[in-house]
């Protein structure tokens, strides 16, 4: 006997830019938080090339910018995470949050992998202040869950 829809696994969207430390963290948790409970996808995020030096395991501004919204952060925040072949293997659809400076990174998985790829344009900190990321991937995001709700439905 086949698992009925409300039975299955929710489906990962899984959310890449280069640290894992601010874009993609933030577009995991907004997801997570804005997506509704029957929607039947759950959000995650990793790193091509995460680095020790940030400060803390995630960047204070996301933190600030979910509570301003009014969403809980999470309690103890992982700290940064590496992309894996498994992580893309498991992924229902894969996100990378800057097309310019992630094609690259992309390209170098090879095919099949980087044809399931979906490029945003989100710069990093030193092409776009904070304010105009986070306010990129709130769009973003909120169209992403918008056409998976259209397309379940």
């Amino acid at each position: 006997m086949s698992a009925g829809i409300h039975e299955r696994l929710p489906r990962t969207v899984l959310m890449v830019c280069t640290g894992n430390y601010y874009r993609s963290r933030y577009a995991e948790l907004l997801f997570n938080a804005l997506a509704p409970a029957n929607l039947g996808w759950r959000a995650d995020s990793r790193g091509f090339a995460p680095t020790p030096w940030n400060v803390g395991s995630i960047a204070s501004v996301v933190l600030d910018r979910l509570a301003a919204a009014g969403f809980a952060p999470p309690a103890a925040p992982r700290a940064p995470l590496r992309l894996t072949l498994a992580d893309i293997e498991s992924a229902d659809m894969l996100i990378a949050l800057d097309e310019k400076e992630h094609r690259p990174y992309v390209a170098g998985l090879g095919q099949p992998w980087a044809s399931r790829f979906r490029l945003w344009v989100v710069p990093d900190l030193h092409e776009w202040p904070v304010e105009r990321a986070l306010s990129a991937i709130d769009h973003e995001v909120r169209a992403l869950i918008a056409e998976i709700s259209s397309a379940d439905h």
